[in-house]
């Protein structure tokens, strides 16, 4: 009975001194019941630390993470591992989608140590003082117990060791982190060649994307490569986008039956993905698909563009507003977890399912073909994961992918993290503008979020980073959130012309510029943790190169030369990495076309404008603006930040004049831009 007693008192102990429960991040909350002692990322906390002398067990991940799962399952759900990491650490869990500046620097910390890019889960264990002297991934559990008591051993027995460690590692990302860069304006023409050399250098001819597995869709590369193309006409940037689009939208990253990209293919040839949905994975690729449709108007282009925005709406989308993602795994009839499991396919099951549905033998082997399911399976267990491994033609192709759902519906559909933030949501925002150049109805969608999000989340004339259902608003707005709200309310302004956008996008940039923006280095909390942002895209677009773009349009379109001086700063101290390694900050490049291109802002009334939309919209110059003003009812104006340099009542001459402007001002063989 004692026993009993003292079993029960130590299990009270150990759930109530995990402090999670009380947040609101999903992922916390996902380990809010381990018998590690887990506290939020906090003064506090790492006062306690402080005052313990205890080493900082740090771990980063997010609720739809797999390996963050299979780490939690394997370790952090057990006692004994629970144990060693009780005793001599204080123990930290951040979700990263909540705390997007503590991830960056401490992903940058990994790279500085390991001499390659990190992932999630994230450990980093630190110094009582919060300094970092190990870090690592997934660690599985053998490895992780002996790591920390190694690591404890050492710190209570020659902590001098570890403390020189953490020292030069500290004194490292200082010396290399809020560094304001030397500004070098890079030339043009060199840039797109060093650009276009590391692309093709790194070019998968068979399979398409870079380099060899695992392999991601690189969304921002994709864009450059478009807009690239739509300068100098280059057929080797298309065929190699071609390739990249075909393979990706044929393949197992794409969900052949309900549509969504997963986040990245664990092979070379795009077949085996991570099963989980990210919301800015479907948004940077929606761009993509959009511009790759205006530019060649392939009809896998356009389906891609409008399977994707259904998919969207039907799981990630309520009242107007965007979850943020979902799980790769879902339970199986046993109750266990399987990552991949709702979304892959027994042959056999499959097979009598299609029979029971009325297709013949014949046409039932055909399909399953098609979508490579086959009896031994691709993916593991016997199961496959369908991709499209037969040109021949399916018949009722919209039908049969509807009876596959069907069957996949009798499984459980992963979890959902209803979290909503501001930076994915305008994200996505900022793409349905994109593909309005495919349909009107995607822009009219875009508002209808766009509206919606500003009322949820711009409160009192401050804007927050997220919100769940039924808790309060809580976070406040990063810098993240600013970028790529600002560029999605200059796209909401060029979609309809409502000056309410193009007011906001103001307020927001001057207060982005007072948080954010200190000499010259752009950080991405306005708090205690000075983290600087970077140019290099990471699981997304670099929200540098997205403000800086966005900026760009807006000080262009409002006449605004003290935002453009702003940007104009920001993107010339990115030269020296523009000069050496473009492809790897692929959305900077992007941003850099802009301004060496320089942005044009056709103007007119709004009836002029409405009329020659079409026209303006199917041009395939990406620094093409447009905007209203009060005007003589015949007139058009072409104008850049500083001068309008063409005049007149005939519109098609003032579009000659903005070819030739772009000709002989730059001297560039513009191909595409012709309109």
């Amino acid at each position: 009975m004692r026993k009993l007693i003292l079993g029960a008192i130590m299990l009270m102990i150990t759930i109530s001194a995990n402090d999670l429960k009380s947040e609101q991040s999903p992922y916390l909350l996902q380990h809010k019941d381990n018998p590690v002692h887990w506290m939020a990322w906090k003064k506090s906390t790492m006062d306690k630390a402080k005052r313990e002398k205890k080493l900082i067990f740090l771990s980063i991940g997010y609720s739809t993470c797999h390996w963050c799962h299979v780490m939690e399952e394997e370790s952090f759900e057990k006692n004994d591992v629970a144990e060693v990491i009780n005793k001599d650490y204080i123990s930290i869990k951040v979700d990263r989608e909540e705390m997007p500046q503590l991830d960056s620097f401490y992903q940058s910390v990994y790279q500085a140590m390991n001499r390659r890019a990190g992932g999630w889960p994230l450990t980093i264990i630190m110094t009582p003082e919060g300094k970092t002297f190990w870090s690592a991934t997934y660690i599985p559990k053998k490895e992780l117990v002996k790591t920390l008591g190694d690591l404890a051993h050492i710190y209570h027995t020659d902590s001098k060791s570890i403390t020189k460690v953490a020292d030069d590692i500290d004194k490292f990302m200082s010396k290399n982190h809020g560094k304001t860069p030397v500004a070098i304006d890079s030339d043009l023409g060199k840039t797109i060649n060093v650009f276009t050399k590391n692309i093709k250098d790194n070019f998968d001819e068979l399979n398409g994307g870079q380099g060899e597995a695992p392999k991601f869709p690189r969304a921002s590369m994709l864009e450059a490569m478009l807009d690239l193309y739509s300068l100098n006409n280059n057929k080797e940037l298309l065929d190699m986008l071609n390739t990249t689009l075909y393979n990706m939208a044929e393949g197992g990253i794409y969900d052949q039956i309900e549509s969504g990209f997963y986040r990245y293919s664990v092979d070379g040839a795009w077949v085996i993905p991570h099963f989980e949905k990210m919301l800015y994975t479907q948004a940077e690729l929606l761009r993509v698909y959009a511009k790759a449709y205006k530019i060649t108007g392939d009809k896998l282009y356009g389906a891609v563009v409008s399977d994707l925005t259904n998919f969207v709406d039907k799981r990630f989308s309520k009242d107007n507003l965007l979850y943020s993602a979902s799980d790769a795994d879902s339970k199986t009839k046993k109750g266990e977890k399987e990552e991949g499991y709702y979304f892959t396919y027994k042959y056999h099951e499959t097979e009598k399912f299609l029979l029971s549905k009325g297709y013949s033998k014949e046409h039932t082997k055909a399909i399953l073909g098609y979508f490579n399911i086959t009896k031994h399976g691709n993916f593991e267990h016997g199961l496959s994961n369908p991709n499209i491994a037969d040109s021949l033609a399916i018949n009722d192709l919209e039908k049969l992918k509807t009876d596959l759902a069907e069957l996949r519906s009798k499984k459980e559909y992963p979890f959902i993290d209803k979290k909503i933030q501001t930076s994915w949501n305008a994200m996505y925002i900022s793409a349905l503008f994109v593909a309005s150049s495919v349909d009107d109805k995607y822009g009219k969608r875009g508002v209808e979020i766009l509206d919606t999000l500003i009322s949820k989340l711009y409160i009192n004339h401050r804007l927050y980073h997220q919100m769940l259902s039924g808790m309060p608003i809580k976070v406040k707005g990063l810098f993240e959130d600013y970028a790529f709200l600002i560029d999605a309310l200059v796209d909401a302004y060029e979609f309809n012309y409502d000056e309410k956008y193009l007011t906001l996008a103001k307020t927001l940039s001057k207060e982005a510029i007072n948080k954010f923006y200190k000499d010259g280095v752009w950080y991405l909390s306005d708090d205690e943790f000075q983290s600087p942002s970077s140019l290099f895209d990471s699981a997304y677009s670099s929200a540098e190169a997205v403000m800086t773009r966005a900026i760009f349009k807006l000080a262009t379109l409002s006449d605004d030369t003290k935002l453009y001086t702003t940007a104009k700063q920001t993107i010339l101290h990115a030269g020296k990495e523009l000069q050496k390694y473009p492809s790897a900050i692929a959305s900077t490049f992007d941003t850099y076309l802009g301004y060496k291109m320089g942005y044009t802002v056709f103007k007119s009334t709004k009836d002029n404008i409405t009329t020659k939309k079409d026209i303006l919209k199917n041009s395939n110059n990406p620094y093409l603006l447009t905007k209203v003003i009060n005007i003589e009812e015949e007139l058009y104006l072409a104008c850049t930040i500083d001068m309008c340099y063409a005049t007149d009542k005939d519109f098609n001459k003032v579009l000659k004049k903005i070819n030739s402007f772009y000709k002989s001002t730059f001297g560039y063989n513009h191909g595409n831009t012709q309109i």
